[in-house]
C-alpha cells in the first residue's frame, strides 16, 4: 500500500521487516512515558505484553507530558542506510532523502506493480504474511482501549491513510466507526478494496486516490479518527511531516491520530534509524524509525502524543492536536 513510497496509498500499509519476520502478531504492550525522553516502555517481553502508561490527559486541557512544545528540545536523529553511509543529524538523512525521493518513490511504484510482498491474497501481499487479520484485531483491540479511556473520543467518521485494499477498514475501522475515507494512490487497489470489503461495507466508505506525499488538507474538523498503519515508512521525513499536517487538519478538536510503524528492534540498535534504499537487497526505499524519531517528526507536525504502546517489533501511536495552552 503506499508504495510508490509512500507515494500510493496500498503499499503503504505493508509492513517492511528488518529482521526475519515475526510481525506484529503477539500482542503488543501499551506503554509510554512522559516527554521525559523515556518513551514508550513494555515489560515482561512476553507475548509482548507490558504495562500501560499515558502522555499526558488528551484533548480536553493541556495538561500531561505530551511531546514538548513544537519549538521543544531537539531529538538526536542518526543512523545508516543499506549502502553503508552513516547519517550524523536529521538535516544530512533530509538532505539525501529529498535529493531522491522522487527516484526511489519511482522504484517503490515498479515494486509493489510487480506483487511487492506477493502471497496467495490481498491480504498476504499488504503486509507479506497471513496475520492479517490478527493484526487488524489488535488495532481494534488499542482503538476500543482509547473509546473507554478518554471519555471525549466517540468516533464516528474515520480516515483509513495509506488503505491499500482496506484491511483496517475492513477489520476494524467499519467495527467502531459508522463511515471510513479509504485514502490510496493506487487506482487499482481502491477498486479492489470495493470488492474486498463487499457492498455493505463499501456503502459506508468514500475511496479517495490520492498520494499521501501530495496530500492536500482534509476540510477541517470533519474527522473523528485517522489511521496511518505501516505507511510513514515508505515516505521519506519530510513528506511524512507534510501527510501528517494534512491529515491533522481534518481532525475534530476530539479526534485522535493513530499511527502503527515498525520500530528496530533485535540485533538492531533501538536508537538509530534503518533505511532500506532502491540499490539494496529489497530493490525499494523504506526507513525504520526509532521512538525518538517518529516523536520529532509528529512534533514537526503539530502532533501530541497521547499514548504510545511498544510491541515486538512495533510502535503504535494515539496523538491529538497539539494544545497550545
Amino acid at each position: 500500500h503506499a508504495l510508490p513510497l509512500l507515494l500510493h496509498a496500498p503499499p503503504f500499509a505493508r509492513p517492511f521487516r528488518l529482521m526475519p519476520q515475526k510481525k506484529a502478531g503477539g500482542s503488543a504492550s501499551d506503554a509510554g512515558a512522559a516527554q521525559s525522553g523515556q518513551g514508550c516502555h513494555s515489560q515482561g517481553k512476553k507475548n509482548g505484553k507490558g504495562v500501560k502508561k499515558d502522555h499526558g490527559s488528551g484533548a480536553e486541557g493541556g495538561g500531561g507530558a505530551g511531546i514538548k512544545g513544537r519549538e521543544g528540545a531537539k531529538r538526536e536523529v542518526k543512523g545508516t542506510d543499506d549502502q553503508g553511509r552513516w547519517f550524523e543529524s536529521h538535516e544530512a538523512l533530509k538532505q539525501m532523502q529529498d535529493q531522491s525521493a522522487q527516484e526511489w518513490y519511482a522504484a517503490n511504484r515498479e515494486w509493489w506493480a510487480e506483487g511487492g510482498y506477493g502471497g496467495s491474497t490481498d491480504e498476504e501481499a499488504m503486509i507479506g504474511d497471513e496475520l492479517g487479520q490478527l493484526d487488524a484485531e489488535e488495532g481494534l483491540k488499542f482503538l476500543r482501549e482509547l473509546i473507554s479511556d478518554y471519555a471525549w473520543f466517540n468516533p464516528r467518521s474515520a480516515v483509513d491513510a495509506g488503505a491499500g485494499v482496506g484491511r483496517m477498514t475492513k477489520h476494524c475501522l467499519l467495527r467502531v466507526c459508522e463511515t471510513v475515507n479509504l485514502i490510496e494512490a493506487d487506482s487499482g487497489w481502491l477498486r479492489r478494496a470495493k470488492v474486498y470489503l463487499g457492498k455493505k461495507r463499501a456503502a459506508k466508505c468514500t475511496f479517495t486516490c490520492a498520494r499521501l506525499d501530495e496530500l492536500q488538507a482534509l476540510e477541517a474538523a470533519t474527522v473523528d479518527l485517522v489511521w496511518i498503519q505501516w505507511t510513514l515508512q515508505y515516505l521519506t521525513d519530510t513528506h511524512a511531516v507534510s501527510a501528517l499536517e494534512a491529515l491533522r487538519a481534518g481532525l475534530t478538536s476530539s479526534g485522535v491520530m493513530v499511527i502503527k510503524e515498525n520500530r528496530p528492534y533485535g540485533g538492531q540498535r533501538e536508537d538509530r534509524f534503518h533505511m532500506e534504499t532502491p540499490s539494496g537487497e529489497q530493490g525499494r526505499y523504506d526507513i525504520t524509525r526509532p521512538l525518538a524519531h517518529h516523536e520529532l517528526l509528529f512534533q514537526l507536525a503539530g502532533l501530541r502524543l497521547l499514548r504510545c504502546e511498544e510491541g515486538v517489533e512495533t510502535h503504535t501511536f494515539a496523538l491529538t492536536h497539539w494544545n497550545e495552552s
